[in-house]
């Protein structure tokens, strides 16, 4: 993300949120974690996927492998990408004219096994019909129906990663 320098606070926040998203899928179910609340936390108390911000010299998948280790437990040997990334447009539920880009990564998951961290207070394996229609558990995408769909492809091609997914 280009980045001008003007020392503007927004700037900042802007840079600090430059990261990536990653949605899990299992068996025909999509991970999402709720987000503890508490005041250094973005977007406290909603469902949401795993993301964060890319570390110094960190690509984009680098950083969406780090952040499901770090807030899952999910090692990237149980992972395989399921589709082509796409840079999307996140916002701040509490505070919508706060927006800024991530990568979004959709990933197949062999296990189901999540060990929380800090961050987040709980996490539950939602139905794709669960996910489509939860707004709450959508929100802090501007366009939900853009994620929608890269989760769409992704359970479709569940099928032909079975040997994969059923490994636990």
């Amino acid at each position: 993300m280009k980045i001008p320098v003007d020392g503007g606070q927004k700037l900042w926040e802007n840079r600090k949120r430059d990261g990536a998203k990653a949605i899990i899928v299992n068996g025909g179910r999509v991970l999402l974690l709720k987000r503890r609340n508490v005041p250094f936390i973005i977007n406290p108390g909603i469902w949401t996927f795993v993301g964060g911000r890319r570390e110094e010299g960190e690509t984009y998948l680098e950083t969406a492998y780090r952040e499901v280790r770090e807030e899952t437990g999910i090692d990237g040997s149980d992972l395989r990408l399921a589709s082509r990334p796409k840079m999307m447009t996140l916002i701040n539920v509490k505070k919508p004219s706060d927006r800024w880009n991530n990568m979004v990564f959709v990933f197949i998951s062999r296990t189901r096994t999540v060990r929380l961290d800090m961050e987040n207070a709980d996490y539950r394996w939602a139905s794709f019909n669960e996910l489509k229609e939860g707004e709450r558990f959508t929100n802090e995408f501007v366009k939900k129906n853009e994620m929608i769909r890269m989760v769409k492809r992704a359970l479709a091609l569940r099928h032909h990663v079975a040997a994969f997914s059923n490994l636990e």
